[in-house]
């Protein structure tokens, strides 16, 4: 379910409500409003839509997120021409697929997309670890945190990727 706004791109996020971070709430008779919101606005990383309320909450920044049936929420897409969405000190949990170690976010990009994966989390050693970051591929979301250091994205398939 994937719409395009001048451009680029809407990633939703199917029963995840984001928490924290709201700084403008507005009626919308559907999550493709809050998209098109967003897309023109240079504070919004993220929005949640209420299909209940009919009513959608821009996000500056994310704390947390939760499962949550009655909402449905999305990101940004900030890169790749729109086609994509880079998140920074947010850390993406779900469906991982594939899991190995890099000093540099930048690695763990290119080693996941490279194999395909539209999603990857890297996230910086904690202190004790040797220098190497954890890095994870994933083909679905499940969650997102608030994460010092860390950096995520979603990107389109490679094929597309110019």
């Amino acid at each position: 379910m994937q719409y395009l706004v001048s451009a680029s791109r809407c990633f939703y996020l199917p029963n995840i409500a984001l928490i924290g971070g709201t700084y403008d709430e507005f009626n919308a008779n559907d999550i493709k409003r809050c998209c098109i919101a967003c897309a023109r606005d240079h504070c919004c990383l993220g929005y949640t839509y209420s299909k209940t309320r009919k009513r959608c909450y821009l996000k500056s920044a994310v704390s947390n997120s939760e499962i949550n049936y009655e909402t449905i929420s999305g990101l940004k897409a900030n890169t790749h021409s729109g086609q994509g969405s880079i998140l920074k000190n947010v850390k993406i949990e779900g469906g991982a697929t594939a899991a190995v170690l890099f000093r540099k976010p930048e690695e763990c990009q290119l080693y996941c997309t490279d194999l395909a994966y539209g999603i990857y989390s890297w996230s910086p050693p904690t202190p004790g670890e040797d220098g190497e970051g954890h890095c994870v591929c994933m083909t679905r979301i499940q969650s997102l945190q608030y994460s010092y250091g860390s950096r995520s994205a979603i990107f389109p398939p490679v094929a597309s990727i110019s």
